[in-house]
């Protein structure tokens, strides 16, 4: 057998770890007609290319010349200028820059010194001829760091039955490009054990899962952070000052990179896409940018950034790698109080504005708030920003926009982000004299959470200092600002109501009516109903219900008309209840679940719904809505009770049903079915379940699904009809998924089947809490599953078909019709 000649170098790492699908594709590219084999590795830097590369030539020289590739000699030139080790930036001692060292280094490997002894303008044709009688390999590293254009022009016009494999950070014209992605968790944690064998302690599991967070899994970074730990730094160290202690590691990824785009379009969007933490829509990075979108210059921007790898595009997103953003943020972009930083700041907030106003023009809340759920990273990441910039122009634009979103963030129950922000933004809305936003948000939705979780003396407060800026304001603005002091007064109390509460709400209503302002009126005379059906008036209470109803109704093109009505509805089913109409009760119940924008009505509503199915005789149906309502409400940090029109049932009622309901399942099939969702979901995240594929997490599925359907065999007899077929776990689990799929679909998809409800898909985002999100959804399959399919309902389930929606397939899943 005739060895390859070869002159590639040892390799830097005992085992190749996560890329051997692209190394198996490059092969196969290789070995395939002469003509196409020009193959490119391209991706970010640190991401592993050079080691692909040399799997790749060390693959070759052990086959020899069989025919999988048919080459005689790989040659390996790199072009690196320098490589990156703990020790800091060491510089390359060959580098192949230019036609001639190229030339040079593939004729010594094949001992063709003649051609080199012959004149320069004789040795490209000599050396043409002779790789056309020896087929050969040319591996071309960091062929992006070449500076003479020749070299391109050189290896594109090799002989046919030469190849060419080259890296480079950035994208270039070649037959084939392979795209390097960065490491999985699992990987990285495997690349990390490989690379830890003394077994050093300081690379616990929680460990691990930071220092992936912050590298984006780079191998580069994860080698560079062992590296560090052996030569004494700890580990925590390494994990809390990552953004400066990696100044060397992020410079020598992207020092090159950002050179090639200084004071261009390109670097604009760059710096416009580094400030969305949770990536940016285009058009949104565009705005920022100061760019036009569908114009050459934002198009070719954005398509030069993606060659340079800088950039990902994820569904409608524009992702940066975390190193890459840790960079730009840190070492690119102006400092606040900078006038070119805060230029892209200011747009930055106002693409963001712009994105909310669209957002709540929509005609119906849940999708307003849908839209508004797919930004709130980035938002909260202006929020954050705007709470240190004190009295500026970025600091009050920001303060507009925490105004247009206060009802999401309290309609939404995201109540902590809502009153932190409110010590410096409802400052800047008085003064800016925007009087109405400032009540609104200080009384109608601020003092409302200090209510609900039982804090009376910021309550207090916030009606005070709403009386105090009262005095400060004209005679013309007093009506308006008197009546809705006087309506969320009225609307928050406690107990039994105060005797002036109906005249006071009666003489708001007069004021919104003659004043044209529909929706306080809307709510002024809802919440006159509830206190009329507390004083047991009912007949005036469904009159009151309803006018608030009709009040609403003509504008039932718009969002707070929808909402108004959603609640005038959900009133009459909780005052069907009280007076034990409860079929009247469900189909008032459920017409308001179609249209309510708050969590907090949509919690009241389930817990509604459970009391008039308990009353109606359907237990089932009360269990489950009841701990639909309680794990809706779960965030809320409520102070009070959510079953309105019975208090008492929820204490004691609910708990003594589901009780029972766990103790005829345990009876059923002799195992427990207490969740213990936080331990489960606890596991899943510490152990790496959120990185698998979906056909991974589906094999899982269909395991967990085949225990289950043994421990039950006994008990049932014959299975269901989903667990016949085809043997495997996979394919269990794809006809569970089948048989299921309307129930799941009614619990986690939009309703317009345009993919997964935003609140998860949100969650499970860098930055997301994915504990939360796989909790919620994973309680709310288990009490589906319970009623639909006993034989299996378990928590292990519920957990994986959470897993592989939130990880794996949701768009295909909830685009399905």
């Amino acid at each position: 057998m005739t060895l390859v000649k070869s002159n590639l170098p040892a390799p830097r790492y005992r085992t190749l770890i996560g890329q051997h699908d692209i190394v198996e594709r490059a092969l196969d590219l290789l070995a395939g007609p002469p003509v196409d084999r020009r193959v490119l590795i391209h991706g970010p830097a640190g991401a592993g290319k050079t080691s692909i590369a040399n799997e790749i030539g060390m693959r070759v020289v052990g086959a020899a010349e069989s025919p999988a590739t048919g080459f005689a000699a790989v040659i390996w030139l790199s072009a690196r200028p320098a490589v990156f080790t703990a020790d800091g930036v060491l510089r390359s001692p060959l580098v192949c820059g230019t036609l001639s060292d190229f030339m040079t280094n593939i004729c010594v490997v094949l001992g063709s010194l003649e051609i080199l002894q012959a004149l320069p303008e004789e040795q490209p044709a000599m050396l043409q001829a002779m790789l056309a009688r020896q087929p050969t390999l040319v591996i071309a590293d960091d062929i992006d760091e070449v500076v003479d254009e020749r070299v391109l022009s050189f290896l594109d016009s090799l002989p046919g039955r030469c190849g060419v494999l080259a890296t480079s950070r950035m994208q270039l014209n070649f037959t084939y490009t392979l795209r390097v992605s960065p490491l999985t968790r699992p990987q990285a944690a495997e690349l990390v054990g490989e690379l830890n064998r003394e077994g050093d302690e300081a690379f616990s599991d929680g460990a691990v899962a930071q220092l992936y967070k912050l590298s984006g899994g780079i191998p580069l970074a994860v080698v560079w952070s062992v590296n560090l730990l052996r030569l004494g730094y700890s580990m925590s160290y390494i994990l809390d000052h990552f953004g400066t202690t990696a100044s060397d590691l992020l410079r020598f990824c992207f020092f090159t990179a950002w050179e090639w785009i200084e004071n261009s379009a390109a670097a604009d969007l760059l710096m416009a896409i580094a400030l969305f933490s949770a990536g940016a829509r285009a058009d949104m990075a565009y705005r920022a940018a100061g760019l036009v979108e569908e114009t050459p210059d934002a198009e070719s921007a954005l398509v030069r950034l993606r060659r340079l790898g800088l950039v990902e595009l994820s569904a409608d997103r524009l992702i940066l790698l975390p190193m890459t953003r840790t960079y730009i943020m840190g070492v690119v972009m102006p400092p606040p109080g900078d006038p070119n930083g805060d230029d892209i700041r200011t747009r930055w907030a106002d693409a963001l504005a712009t994105y909310v106003r669209e957002s709540l023009a929509l005609s119906r809340w849940q999708d307003c708030f849908d839209r508004i759920e797919e930004e709130r990273g980035n938002l909260e990441e202006l929020l954050a920003l705007a709470c240190t910039r004190h009295g500026d122009a970025l600091q009050f634009r920001a303060a507009v926009l925490y105004s247009d979103i206060s009802y999401y963030l309290f309609s939404q129950g995201y109540w902590q982000l809502l009153i932190e922000h409110a010590e410096w933004a409802l400052p800047a809305l008085r003064e800016q004299e925007l009087g109405e936003e400032y009540l609104t948000v200080l009384l109608t939705w601020v003092s409302r959470v200090h209510l609900l979780r039982g804090d009376d003396e910021s309550r207090e407060a916030c009606f005070a200092e709403a009386e105090q800026y009262l005095v400060t304001v004209s005679e013309e603005e007093r009506p308006l600002y008197d009546a809705i002091i006087g309506y969320n007064r009225v609307t928050q109390l406690r107990g039994d109501p105060e005797p002036d509460a109906v005249p006071t709400l009666r003489g708001a209503a007069e004021i919104f009516r003659s004043i044209g302002r529909h929706e306080w009126l809307s709510r002024a005379v809802n919440r006159l109903g509830n206190i009329l059906s507390a004083n047991r008036d009912f007949d005036a209470a469904i009159m009151a219900f309803s006018e608030a109803v009709a009040v609403a109704e003509p504008f039932q093109d718009s969002a707070w008309a929808k909402d108004m009505t959603g609640i005038g509805k959900g009133n009459l089913g909780v005052l069907a209840n009280r007076q034990q109409r409860h079929a009247d009760a469900v189909v008032h119940l459920e017409e308001a679940r179609e249209q309510l924008a708050q969590a907090l009505d949509d919690a009241i509503a389930l817990m509604e719904l459970a009391v008039a199915h308990y009353h109606l005789g359907d237990i089932r149906k009360a269990v489950r809505f009841g701990d639909a309502a309680q794990a809706r409400s779960a965030d809320l940090n409520l102070g009070i009770s959510i079953a309105e029109s019975d208090q008492e049932w929820e204490r004691t009622v609910l708990p003594r049903l589901r009780e029972e309901a766990a103790n005829e399942a345990e009876a059923d099939d002799g195992t427990s079915r207490k969740p213990e969702l936080d331990d489960l979901v606890r596991q899943a995240v510490d152990g790496g379940l959120l990185e698998l594929t979906g056909l991974e997490l589906e094999d899982l599925l269909g395991r967990q699904l085949e225990e289950l359907l043994r421990a039950n065999a006994v008990a049932h007899g014959s299975a269901p009809q989903w667990a016949a077929g085809d043997f495997g776990p996979r394919n269990l689990a794809a006809r569970f998924i089948a048989s299921q799929a309307e129930v799941i679909r009614q619990q986690v998809c939009k309703q317009d089947g345009t993919g997964l409800k935003p609140k998860y898909v949100r969650m499970m985002q860098p930055g997301g809490n994915k504990a939360s999100a796989l909790t919620a959804m994973a309680a709310l399959l288990y009490a589906e599953l319970q009623l639909s399919a006993t034989t299996v309902a378990a928590p292990a389930v519920a957990i994986y078909i959470a897993l592989w929606l939130l990880h794996g397939n949701m768009a295909r899943f909830c685009g399905e019709s």
